[in-house]
């Protein structure tokens, strides 16, 4: 995002309240697009000591006991790191 001052102003005073305007308008959207990230992409992992039964392809845990994230492949977890 951008931070757009005024170019023109009728008087400094106007200029100021312009530039007050868009800093605000910035600062708005930047809460509205955490607010975003927050809603569609927070994604907790589950924590557990072993792994869930009937994984889908693509889930995912938390192996407390290895202390490893693990995920489904459709026919084993896998480590997402060694």
């Amino acid at each position: 995002m951008m931070l757009r001052l005024p170019i023109a102003a009728a008087s400094v005073a106007d200029w100021i309240r312009r530039a007050a305007m868009a800093v605000n308008n910035l600062m708005v959207n930047a809460d509205k697009q955490s607010d975003l990230i927050d809603s569609h992409y927070h994604c907790p992992i589950p924590v557990s000591n072993a792994a869930p039964d009937n994984p889908e392809k693509g889930q995912w845990f938390f192996n407390n006991t290895t202390q490893k994230a693990m995920m489904w492949d459709g026919s084993k977890w896998q480590n997402l790191w060694d």
